[in-house]
C-alpha cells in the first residue's frame, strides 16, 4: 500500500465537498484516481466557483445548497470555507455517522494528498520536498511561511556578512541561539571559533574571571595562566546569550571592551587585544531594565546597533505543521523508531496550543510522542494531559490563514521547494545539469524552477 493510500484510507465512502475554490478543484482531481471515494457533491454559494465547472466536468452533483447532500449521509464532509460558522452548522446539522473536517485539520489533509496533483512534474517534487524535510532535520533554522520568519531570515542574511554587533530579541525557547549560529555560519568568520557565554550560567564573582581570564596567582586556585572565553573566541565570533542577565559592574567592563576591543585577565596589569564579533540575546525587557538602573544604558545603545526579534510560536501557528514534521524527523532518528506521521486531531490540539516554551516546548513535546506512541504516527494520546485538557477535540476552534487553506498550502510548500532548489543548485556548483539529477527530477522541470523563483 502507498503512503498515498494509507493517507486515504480512513476517508474511504461517500465525501462531499463544501467550498468550490481552488483547493476543491485540485483535490477533486486527487479524489478521482481513488476508486473508494465516491465525491456525492460539490457545493458553494458562489456559481461561478471554479471548483464547481470541475465537478459538473466529472459528473459530480453541484448545488450551492448542503442540506439535499445531507440527506445521503457522507461519510465525510469537507468544509474547505474557511469559514467557522459554516463549521459549526455543519456539525450541528450532520448526522451521526457522518464527520466534518476543516479548518487546520482540512489544511493537513490539503497539504498531504494535494502533493499527488498535476502527474507531469508533482511526484518528482514531493520527493525532492520530502528528502528536504528530511535534511532539514539536521538544520535547526526552519523560517516556514510566517512574514515575520522571512524577514527574520532576510535580516540574517544581510547583517551576516558585516562585522556589525546584533541584539537577538525573543521569547525563551525562539531560537535565538541557532539565528545566532546561523550568523556566524553566514559571515567571513565560519571558519573560525563561535563561543557562546550564558550569562546566567555564572556567579557574579566567577564571571569576570570566564570572559576575561585570569593569571597564575590571581585568586585562590589560580595556579596557572588561563585565557578568557573572549580571547579563546579571538578571530571569530562570542555570542553572549541573555544579556540582561549579567551584573552591572560586568555590564560597564563589557561595554569598555566592546569600546576598546582590549581585555585585561584578573591579576593582569596589562591588557590585551581581542578581535571578535559579538552578537547578544535576551527574552528581557531591556528598556525597562534601564528605567529601573538594571542595565546600562550605553551598553544598550552599543549593543543594539542592529535588532533581530523572533516571532513565539503562538503568533506563526501556521508554521506548526511543518515544524512539528521537523521535530519529528529529529525524534524518530534520535529514539530510532519509525514514526512517520502525526494524526489529524493531534495536530488540531498542537496548532491551537499556547505554547509558552515555544519551539523548544514543541520539540519535547514531540520527541516524548515519539517514545510513547504505538503506532506510526503519534495520537492524541500520546500528547502531554496539559494540552489534551486545555483544547479537548470537541471544543477547537478553527483558524484560518487571510488567503484560505490554498495560500497556506502554497507558502508552505513553495518555500521548501525553493530552499531545496537553492541547495541543490549549491551543492553542484551551479550546474543545473547535475542538480536536476541529483534532485531526482528533469532538468526541464528543474529549469521551470528556476524560473518561478528567480534564482
Amino acid at each position: 500500500m502507498t503512503q498515498r493510500d494509507k493517507s486515504l484510507q480512513k476517508f474511504c465512502g461517500k465525501v462531499l465537498i463544501v467550498g468550490a475554490g481552488n483547493a476543491a478543484t485540485k483535490l477533486l482531481k486527487v479524489f478521482q484516481e481513488h476508486p473508494d471515494l465516491k465525491i456525492i457533491g460539490v457545493v458553494d454559494i458562489n456559481p461561478q466557483a471554479p471548483g464547481l465547472t470541475v465537478a459538473r466536468e466529472m459528473n459530480i452533483p453541484t448545488g450551492a445548497d448542503y442540506h439535499p447532500f445531507l440527506q445521503q449521509k457522507p461519510h465525510l464532509i469537507l468544509n474547505l470555507t474557511g469559514q467557522q460558522a459554516v463549521q459549526e452548522q455543519l456539525l450541528r446539522e450532520k448526522e451521526a455517522e457522518s464527520e466534518v473536517i476543516g479548518g487546520n485539520s482540512a489544511l493537513l489533509l490539503w497539504t498531504l494528498i494535494s502533493l499527488y496533483q498535476e502527474k507531469e512534474n508533482l511526484h518528482d517534487q514531493y520527493e525532492l520536498l520530502q528528502r528536504e524535510l528530511q535534511k532539514s532535520a539536521g538544520d535547526d533554522f526552519i523560517t516556514g511561511t510566517n512574514p515575520r520568519m522571512q524577514e527574520v531570515y532576510n535580516l540574517i542574511l544581510k547583517v551576516a556578512p558585516t562585522p556589525t554587533t546584533v541584539l537577538i530579541r525573543g521569547e525563551s525557547g525562539t531560537g535565538k541561539e541557532v539565528v545566532a549560529r546561523l550568523i556566524h555560519k553566514n559571515s567571513p568568520l565560519k571558519d573560525k571559533p563561535f563561543i557562546t557565554i550564558n550569562c546566567t550560567t555564572f556567579s557574579p564573582t566567577l564571571i569576570e574571571s570566564e570572559l576575561f581570564g585570569y593569571t597564575k596567582g590571581a585568586f585562590t586556585g589560580a595556579i596557572r595562566n588561563q585565557p578568557g572565553l573572549l580571547e579563546l573566541a579571538h578571530g571569530g565570533t562570542v555570542f553572549l546569550d541573555e544579556i540582561g542577565d549579567l551584573p552591572l559592574e560586568m555590564q560597564a567592563k563589557l561595554l569598555r571592551f566592546l569600546q576598546s576591543g582590549e581585555i585585561r585577565p584578573v591579576g593582569s596589569t596589562t591588557t590585551k587585544k581581542v578581535q571578535v564579533r559579538v552578537l547578544a540575546a535576551t527574552n528581557r525587557n531591556l528598556e525597562t531594565m534601564i528605567e529601573r538602573g538594571e542595565f546600562r544604558a550605553d551598553l544598550f545603545y552599543r549593543l543594539n546597533a542592529f535588532t533581530i526579534v523572533l516571532p513565539p510560536l503562538r503568533e506563526r501557528r501556521e508554521d506548526i505543521p511543518l515544524l512539528a514534521y521537523h521535530f519529528l524527523q529529529r525524534a524518530k532518528a534520535k529514539v530510532n523508531k519509525q514514526v512517520t506521521g502525526i494524526e489529524t486531531e493531534a495536530l488540531n490540539i498542537l496548532m491551537q496550543y499556547n505554547w509558552p516554551g515555544n519551539l523548544r516546548e514543541l520539540e519535547n513535546v514531540i520527541e516524548r510522542a515519539v517514545v510513547l506512541t504505538e503506532t506510526d504516527a503519534i495520537r492524541v494520546q500520546d500528547l502531554p494531559l496539559v494540552l489534551r485538557e486545555e483544547y479537548p477535540e470537541s471544543s477547537l476552534k478553527v483558524e484560518t490563514d487571510k488567503g484560505g487553506l490554498p495560500a497556506l498550502k502554497q507558502r508552505m510548500l513553495a518555500h521548501i521547494e525553493r530552499e531545496a532548489i537553492k541547495q541543490y543548485l549549491k551543492e553542484n556548483n551551479g550546474n543545473i545539469t547535475k542538480a536536476a539529477q541529483a534532485a531526482r527530477i528533469s532538468r526541464r522541470t528543474f529549469h521551470r524552477l528556476l524560473l518561478k523563483y528567480n534564482i
